[in-house]
């Protein structure tokens, strides 16, 4: 892997949309690890994945980022290792 890169898990993209083009992104069906730019910030990484929506959308979703289980703004920097967690709250019945 390239210094200037890094690699993260993606824990919850099932919830945002598993289109052909990004599911090829990765390894397998179970393992969502993603190889970034290094400076990669939260609102870098949701502007690559499908189905989340236009950045003016997101307070409207209600989205909320989690990195290593902890909530995070959309300016938070990613690092290797770092397991990222997408939640947009949903209802129903």
């Amino acid at each position: 892997m390239d210094k200037e890169q890094i690699r993260i898990k993606l824990n919850s993209c099932y919830s945002i949309g598993r289109s052909n083009a990004f599911r090829s992104r990765f390894a397998s069906e179970e393992d969502f690890t993603m190889v970034l730019a290094s400076g990669t910030t939260v609102e870098d990484l949701l502007l690559q994945i499908p189905g989340i929506g236009k950045p003016e959308e997101w307070d409207d979703l209600d989205l909320h980022v989690f990195v290593n289980h902890k909530a995070v703004d959309f300016d938070g920097v990613l690092a290797d290792g770092d397991v990222v967690d997408i939640h947009i709250p949903s209802s129903g019945g």
